[in-house]
């Protein structure tokens, strides 16, 4: 599978992360594409505030953030020895390291220590999608959202719980689902759900009163009012 910023948002968007990194300009610059891939993004611009907010954070909400992404070269107190206090306090913590061409003396170290990845500067999207994507697909319930009150969605297995139990959908109706929430905010048209559903199957005559019925069953199953229409504009799912 071709690894796209679509593909990593439907794992990092509930994501949680702490951003250290020293370089003011370069800070504000990534913070806003993090910003864009993650649900939190908290920065600090030095090792020694990065493990304060990361403390604070676990005060304020009682769990961690769910990565850490650092700079090595930082005053007061680098990446590698922030690294190695954040462990002392969560052995468990998913861990990012940006680093410099000359950093590479540090790597050895860094991944005796555990950390889990590393990128190279300066960033571009093609060093971000690999190495964001397999950290944040190993997170736990980074495929799932919460849809409304007991209601969740596994984006990888393309399934509905209530209560945690599994809702049963047909092989139309997950498709259907699957459109709506991985394009939230999105109308979509009966057109546009028949071309979805049956792309694959040119001889497919296109029925209004199907994709209609198949609405209705699909909202039974969901929380009230859950899909919403717009008249002449379509369907649409927020979230």
């Amino acid at each position: 599978m071709a690894i796209t910023l679509k593909s990593l948002r439907l794992l990092s968007q509930n994501l949680s992360v702490l951003y250290v990194e020293d370089d003011n300009i370069l800070r504000d610059q990534t913070q806003k594409v993090f910003q864009n891939l993650f649900k939190h993004v908290d920065t600090a611009e030095n090792g020694r505030d990065g493990l304060s907010q990361y403390k604070q954070y676990y005060k304020s909400t009682g769990k961690y953030y769910d990565i850490l992404i650092s700079d090595i070269q930082m005053p007061f107190l680098d990446g590698i020895e922030l690294t190695r206090l954040i462990f002392t306090i969560n052995a468990e913590q998913k861990v990012v390291i940006i680093s410099a061409h000359d950093d590479k003396k540090y790597l050895i170290d860094l991944i005796e220590i555990g950390v889990d990845g590393f990128m190279e500067k300066p960033i571009s999207s093609e060093k971000i999608l690999p190495v964001l994507y397999k950290i944040c697909d190993s997170c736990e319930g980074s495929d799932t959202v919460i849809i409304e009150g007991n209601f969740s969605y596994k984006f990888s297995t393309s399934t509905l719980f209530k209560n945690n139990i599994k809702v049963e959908l047909t092989e139309n109706e997950s498709k259907l689902l699957s459109l709506l929430i991985c394009n939230t905010n999105q109308y979509f048209d009966y057109i546009d759900i028949f071309n979805h559903l049956y792309f694959d199957e040119v001889e497919k005559e296109f029925s209004h009163d199907s994709i209609k019925s198949l609405i209705k069953r699909l909202r039974k199953k969901l929380p009230e009012k859950l899909i919403s229409n717009t008249q002449n504009i379509g369907y649409k799912i927020t979230l």
